[in-house]
């Protein structure tokens, strides 16, 4: 039996979903995520140096809690089948530019008729074969289960957003402002907010999900804008604390007439 993924049916019945953005190697934080209510993870696959067995691992603490573990990567049709396999129920595509490009992550993420995916159900991604009704079947309904995203980063994407929102089986976007601005030369802010606004609401009017970035703070000014998949990072989380309490600590040994160096 395919599992259903808890993520797509939010989104699916006008909800949002709330994830954490996590390295390959951070099964412990994925397992904590669920057990604290988290609907998804995206683990970075395309910046972080990994191997797939680690990979593995945090599909697996994902599987635990129920949460929808979306692997981001480069458009790699092996890696992409390798993650599905494993257990992954989604995929996130950095660098997608045109049409071509979009239609390519969901040849190598979706089965007839959607894709070209190629069948290999006895993996732990097909239950390794202990529950299929039927190869037709399973193919049908891991298609409706599996999410394929893209990630608008380049000013070229932006040139070819209406082709690639068109591509059928796309089911969310991200974005990379800073990658877009890197792409125009460094461009104004205010352009690149201008260009983020546009898609967001392409995006949402195509009926793709769109996810971003957010904090305890901004959840009311993201929604209203249009996204529907909202993301936290731990690493963040530590940054921000372990700096917060490092320039305690010093006021503290300060006023207490103890050395800090």
């Amino acid at each position: 039996m395919v599992r259903e993924n808890r993520t797509k049916a939010k989104l699916k019945a006008g909800g949002a979903a709330f994830g954490v953005t996590v390295g390959p190697n951070d099964a412990d934080l994925v397992e904590m995520a669920g057990l604290m209510g988290f609907d998804f993870a995206i683990v970075d696959c395309e910046h972080d140096l990994f191997d797939e067995s680690a990979l593995a691992q945090v599909i697996r603490a994902a599987d635990l809690h129920g949460m929808t573990a979306i692997v981001r990567m480069h458009n790699n049709p092996e890696l992409l089948l390798h993650a599905l396999d494993g257990g992954a129920q989604g995929v996130l595509v950095a660098r997608v530019n045109s049409a071509a490009d979009a239609r390519a992550v969901v040849d190598a993420g979706k089965f007839h008729p959607e894709g070209k995916r190629t069948i290999y159900f006895r993996s732990r991604g097909g239950g390794y074969a202990l529950d299929i009704p039927s190869p037709e079947q399973w193919t049908l309904d891991t298609n409706r289960e599996t999410m394929a995203g893209c990630i608008i980063e380049e000013i070229t994407a932006m040139n070819n957003l209406a082709e690639i929102l068109a591509v059928p089986g796309i089911d969310f976007i991200d974005l990379g402002p800073l990658d877009m601005s890197h792409s125009m030369g460094w461009a104004e802010q205010s352009e690149i907010d201008s260009l983020v606004d546009k898609v967001i609401a392409d995006s949402v009017k195509a009926g793709k999900a769109v996810a971003s970035p957010a904090s305890a703070d901004n959840i009311p000014e993201l929604l209203d804008k249009g996204f529907r998949m909202l993301t936290v990072s731990p690493r963040a989380f530590f940054q921000s604390g372990g700096t917060r309490f490092l320039s305690r600590g010093q006021e503290v040994l300060s006023s207490k007439g103890i050395p800090t160096d």
